[in-house]
């Protein structure tokens, strides 16, 4: 910006400012313009932030259900009841005394590569009473799946409801 108009009077040897004008002139210098290429463009960089945070989820979702599927190859066979026990299930305690109840656990048996293994499961029958859970034990007993870790037979879970 420059000051345009500047008006002076001078009396003597000392020079006196008796009225200032300024204007403000717009400099506008041509500036040779270019064209702009097919080529360019602009990137919203809110969108690109979400975009990237959900491939990196997408990916680490990925990386991770594959390893649990490497890790959690489990087989199955089928078990034998061999026992029944019924067991403390809960305790609570109360200003009146305490509740205890009750449930029944089966012996499963089962055989990988020859070799013989046992396991306890739960019933899925609780009752109050121990006598609650002895008499809602089914006459015939049910047929028992049993999941095990190939590499590990010992380690297993038998469902037999």
């Amino acid at each position: 910006m420059t000051p345009v108009g500047e008006q002076t009077a001078q009396a003597g040897e000392n020079a006196l400012v008796t009225s200032t004008t300024i204007r403000f002139v717009r400099d506008n210098p041509k500036v040779p313009t270019t064209k702009r290429s097919d080529w360019t463009f602009s990137i919203d960089w809110a969108a690109t932030t979400k975009v990237a945070a959900a491939c990196v989820l997408a990916v680490a979702l990925f990386v991770l259900l594959k390893r649990n599927a490497q890790e959690v190859k489990w087989s199955s066979t089928s078990g034998t009841i061999q026992g029944t026990r019924i067991v403390a299930d809960r305790a609570l305690q109360t200003k009146w005394g305490g509740q205890l109840t009750w449930k029944a656990e089966y012996s499963v048996a089962y055989a990988v590569a020859s070799r013989e293994y046992a396991i306890w499961a739960d019933s899925g029958i609780r009752s109050e009473s121990e006598d609650g859970v002895r008499l809602a034990l089914p006459r015939s007993l049910p047929s028992c799946r049993v999941r095990y870790k190939p590499e590990t037979p010992g380690i297993s879970i038998a469902d037999c409801r």
